[in-house]
Formats: C-alpha cells, structure tokens, sequence
C-alpha cells in the first residue's frame, strides 16, 4: 500500500492544497520559507499520537474563525493481498476497493472519517485502521555519532544512542556482550564488525575511497575512529559536519528501512544533507534511491543537487503566493524555468565552465540562423 495523494486543508502556511506523490521518492524543493516544512509537519500530524487542533490552523482561513482544526486527507492505493487481507478485518467495505481516503480534521479518533468512492462510511474502527496503515516517520535532527560509547549505554533504551547501536547493527553485532568480551573471539568481532561499516559507508561516500572505520574497546567503552589516506586516526567530532551527519543519516536510516516490511513506513526528511559538499548531496540522493526500493520517501530541500533529474517527475515545487503555500507538480517545464525563478539560480551564479565556452544571449523572438548550425566539439 502506498501514500498516492495528499489534500491539505487551512494548516499554518497551507490554505489548500493537493499534491499527488512518486511511490518510491517525492521532493518538495523551494525557497525558504515558502511553506516546506508545513507539509511534513501537516503530513506527520495525520498519526493518532501527534497534536492536531486549532493551534496549527491557518489564521487567514475560514476554519480559523470558525475555530476549527485543519483538515489532511491521505489518499492510499496499490493495495496488494495481504493489505487487504487486514483491512477485511476491520470492514468488508474494503474488499473491492483500489484506493480509500481517511481525513483527520479534529485532535480525537472520532475526528477520522473513512471515504471510499464518493461516500463516508460509518461505524469503523480507527484506531485498528491506523495500524494497518504505513507509519509516518517524520525525521528533522539526526543524532549524530559519538566518539565513543559505554556498555551501559547500549543498553538502554534512550534514543540518544540510536546512531551508535544502529552502527554496530550494520556491522553485524546484535550482542554487544560479544564485542565487549576480553577475548580474542571479542577483538576478532570488533575487527569483523569494523570491516562490514567500512565496505557499507565505501559504498556510499564517494569523496572519500580510503575512508575507514575502525572500533576498538578499552574496558566497557567502545571507541569508534576514522582513517583515510591523510589522517592516522581520527574521532567522529573531528571530521567536517557534513560527512558526520552523512554517516549518522546512513545508519539510522538503512537500518530501519530494511529490518521493515516492504511499504512499512513513508519517511518525512526535513532538508536532508544540508551540511553537505554538493558531491556529498549527490551521494545522498543514491542513497535516498536505495532507501526507497522498500518504503516511500518525501523530503525537503532548497538545494539543486538533491534532484534526480532524470526522474523530473518526482520533483514538487513549493513558492508561496498571496493566498499562501502552493505547489508545482510539473516544475520540470521550459528547462526547469519555474524551480530557477522560485529558488532564484540564473545562469550567472555558474562559474564551472569548461576552459573554452560561448554564451550567446539573443531576443527569444528572433531565430538563431547561423548559430543554429554550431557544433559543440
């Protein structure tokens, strides 16, 4: 089952909006605060155990006199058998259906409204619908990986952890008493361990060939180092904030996508890889790609090199006009002429030009003539 449109309704910036989304990636990509972050956030508020009342309402709307709460409708299709088969539990309405809509406009389970076709349909259970359906995971501040990491610590239940146990999952580890033993079985893990994370973020990072993570214990802490052709050995909070974020996002991120079923959950990324080298940003998009094989993923950006251009149709422009927050579903138009005006990139702001170059500006109601027939060598 998959999220295939949205309808938002007088949330914050939003007055109305509709917005069809890509089953694997959507990009909402525009200008600061041109209302972005408002999707997610109106998207991510759809979930039973996030606020939704008057508060976020649009105060130039008419829900916002009337002291009503926003409305979201989600729309979801592709709804293969065993989908189907959970939601026969909850009601045969849905045992012909290709697609279903549920509309959230109030803060309590009995402000979820079923519509399928062109009609509500009563007496469901909500709070089992909402568990059939694929978990909004809404995404902002990544914890970012440590230096080092005690015992105690990985097993505990704080999320401020996440990033260090997520590493060590990707290395293999599940039974940190095994990395931890004073043994030569436990260095050998720790080796093992570090070897698998290094082939992984290789894969990943392409600015870096040489990268190389290394863990070693001293007692019940867990040291975690980098390597590379230039540096003997470094810790996490001394390399550049881009590849620490870069390596965070990676871990947490591949590591709760894969251990999920296919369509599990739709991650919201708040402007992922902000940090980033632009050829960081690209490795970043790859990596988005890999994500999306098994769970639908829209996030923000302002920045050009987050695009996969040769999939124009998963961009979603976002600009803000009088009546508030808009999109762009065909941003790709006239050489992507809307996304350069609305994030303000003219041709000028490029000094990557090749070492010979001609740039040949002409009225756009004259023909080109001879400059028609110039070849590029």
């Amino acid at each position: 089952m998959i999220l295939s449109k949205v309808h938002i309704r007088a949330f914050k910036s939003i007055y109305e909006l509709t917005m069809s989304l890509n089953q694997k990636v959507s990009v909402l990509i525009g200008a600061n605060e041109s209302g972005k972050t408002n999707i997610l956030k109106a998207l991510e508020s759809f979930r039973s155990d996030v606020p939704f009342d008057n508060t976020f309402t649009c105060q130039y709307s008419n829900h916002y006199y009337m002291g009503k709460s926003p409305e979201v409708t989600l729309e979801f299709s592709d709804i293969n058998k065993e989908n189907r088969r959970n939601l026969l539990r909850i009601s045969e309405v849905f045992k012909d259906v290709e697609q279903f809509q549920i509309r959230r406009d109030g803060p309590d389970l009995k402000d979820y409204h079923l519509v399928v076709g062109d009609g509500e349909v009563d007496t469901i259970d909500f709070k089992r619908l909402l568990q059939y359906l694929p978990k909004l995971i809404y995404f902002c501040d990544i914890p970012l990986l440590k230096n080092k990491v005690d015992f105690g610590s990985l097993n505990s239940d704080s999320i401020e952890f996440s990033t260090e146990k997520n590493l060590l999952k990707i290395g293999g580890i599940e039974d940190y008493n095994l990395i931890f033993e004073d043994s030569s079985r436990g260095r050998r893990a720790a080796e093992e361990a570090s070897r698998i994370i290094t082939e992984q973020v290789r894969r990943v990072w392409s600015q870096e060939p040489s990268i190389e993570i290394k863990l070693h214990v001293n007692g019940r802490v867990l040291y975690i180092d980098f390597s590379d052709s230039t540096t003997v050995l470094d810790t996490p909070d001394s390399r550049s904030l881009g590849f620490r974020w870069y390596l965070s996002f990676y871990v947490n991120f591949i590591t709760q996508a894969f251990e999920g079923r296919t369509n599990e959950y739709i991650f919201l990324i708040d402007e992922p890889g902000i940090h980033l080298h632009p050829a960081g940003q690209k490795d970043l998009v790859k990596v988005l790609e890999d994500l999306s094989v098994k769970n639908q993923i829209l996030y923000t950006t302002h920045s050009p090199f987050l695009i996969d251009r040769k999939n124009p149709d998963r961009v979603l422009l976002v600009y803000k006009d009088k009546v508030g927050t808009k999109v762009n579903s065909k941003a790709y138009r006239d050489n992507w002429k809307p996304l350069r005006k609305q994030i303000g990139l003219t041709i000028g702001d490029l000094f990557f030009f090749s070492e010979k170059s001609l740039i040949i500006e002409l009225p756009t109601n004259k023909k080109l003539g001879i400059f028609s027939k110039l070849r590029v060598n």
